[in-house]
């Protein structure tokens, strides 16, 4: 096997793979907050411009866009998205949910929806990590 091959990944077919997430069960911006959290977190700014445009043709206010990084201390957000952006938070930081995170997610959201934010937070970090390595 070409050891070269394993030393790029296809930037696009992850791309292809999150946009698939578009339909999934979730509110679409509750699924475009925690997807630009989680660029945010990653560290790209490209994923994160791009995901700021999508939020804005979503209609999420600039001052919810503003406070996203300081989301936990904010007024901006219901308890949904806080939920979401929680187990956002806990995914892309690589550490297991706590309790209190878990039962928020488990009581907000159904398993599907839950389901649905998990492949999109997770699609969403790869591509942002991806899309660092490749400019790098």
């Amino acid at each position: 096997m070409n050891a070269n091959k394993w030393q790029t990944i296809d930037v696009k077919n992850i791309d292809k793979s999150a946009r698939s997430l578009h339909a999934c069960s979730l509110d679409p911006s509750i699924r475009c907050l925690a997807e630009l959290r989680a660029s945010q977190i990653n560290g790209c700014l490209s994923c994160t411009h791009f995901r700021r445009e999508q939020a804005e043709a979503l209609g999420i206010s600039s001052s919810k866009l503003q406070a996203l990084a300081a989301w936990a201390e904010s007024d901006e957000f219901n308890e949904r998205e806080k939920a979401a952006l929680a187990w956002c938070e806990s995914f892309t930081h690589f550490r297991p949910a706590n309790p209190a995170t878990r039962k928020l997610a488990l009581n907000a959201f159904s398993p599907r929806e839950l389901a649905d934010l998990t492949m999109a937070i997770e699609m969403t970090s790869a591509l942002s990590r991806a899309t660092r390595r490749a400019a790098v």
